[in-house]
């Protein structure tokens, strides 16, 4: 069984995505692959800085990710320009791990899943909910959003009409754990 995780920016997918490691599931996290990918002269590195510029890279070469995070919340064409030369790769990635593990219990973390992106991939769809004012407690206490940045992020995902469940993320995260635990 492949589950796709999704859901709003710090909504909890990422803690959803441990607390399925700790019951045997093999995780991979969307996020994680961009962040290898904007390494110093990685693949995502290498198309921002082409698509956008070399200002967006740090002075090590790897992708200013903060930087590169303000202008694509304030701006849809180019988060959709930076997710049409980035997904492909993050795409291939997950295709490559889905392959070496084929007979796992697989849970893929991500904010997309669509018929362009990773879709294909899962047997069932989780969205992660959490109430708005904890998102931008989140965003702004713990990840140094500004208010309007946290208001920009948090209007860019929509719930997806085709999940299989959605798991309502509003406690603590003992919470959180009897509410995956409802999935099984």
């Amino acid at each position: 069984m492949v589950l796709g995780i999704c859901g709003k920016i710090a909504a909890g997918k990422s803690e959803v995505l441990k607390i399925l490691f700790e019951k045997g599931f093999y995780c991979i996290d969307a996020d994680k692959i961009v962040h290898d990918l904007y390494v110093k002269d990685g693949l995502g590195t290498k198309r921002v800085a082409a698509v956008f510029g070399r200002k967006f890279l740090k002075s090590d070469g790897s992708v200013d990710r903060l930087k590169l995070r303000k202008v694509v919340f304030e701006d849809e064409n180019k988060l959709k320009l930076l997710n049409d030369v980035i997904h492909p790769v993050v795409y291939e990635e997950i295709r490559e791990l889905l392959c070496k593990n084929k007979n796992a219990n697989v849970a893929i973390e991500a904010t997309y899943f669509d018929e362009d992106f990773l879709a294909d991939f899962v047997d069932k769809l989780v969205w992660v909910e959490r109430p708005k004012e904890q998102i931008f407690a989140t965003l702004i206490d713990e990840r140094s959003f500004s208010e309007d940045l946290a208001e920009k992020a948090f209007a860019l995902i929509d719930k997806l009409s085709d999940v299989d469940f959605v798991l309502k993320n509003e406690g603590s995260l003992k919470d959180l754990e009897k509410v995956v635990d409802s999935l099984f």
